[in-house]
């Protein structure tokens, strides 16, 4: 997925960029828009605290929830999603979970990569 990987503080941290177009009938807009994975406190090898913020188009908000829920790892207790819908038709999906960390990344990446 050709990401920036950063640690610093004990919080791994991955972020990548995409590019999308927005039109309306007189003009069009290109958005970057920020893709932001950490997770922290790896609890005796076996989990950590993760969170995300995926932004993303409107219309792509139920495809991503959707490849979420399909995924082989199932959600894990403490698992919170939320949306907060932005300007311009833009939404913001955040997500955490206590689990580890490379089930919720795999999660993850397997549900952005219905975006490509």
């Amino acid at each position: 997925m050709n990401t920036e990987v950063e640690w610093s503080s004990g919080i791994w941290r991955f972020r990548k960029k995409r590019a999308v177009k927005l039109e309306t009938s007189t003009s069009g807009f290109y958005y970057s828009l920020n893709i932001e994975v950490s997770f922290y406190g790896i609890l005796d090898g076996r989990s950590a605290v993760n969170m995300a913020e995926v932004f993303l188009l409107s219309e792509e908000v139920p495809i991503i929830t959707s490849a979420l829920r399909q995924d082989a790892f199932l959600f894990p207790t403490h698992y919170l999603q939320q949306v907060m819908t932005m300007a311009h038709g833009l939404c913001c999906l955040q997500l955490e979970s206590l689990e580890p960390a490379e089930h919720f990344v795999g999660r993850l990446y397997e549900a952005l990569l219905v975006l490509e």
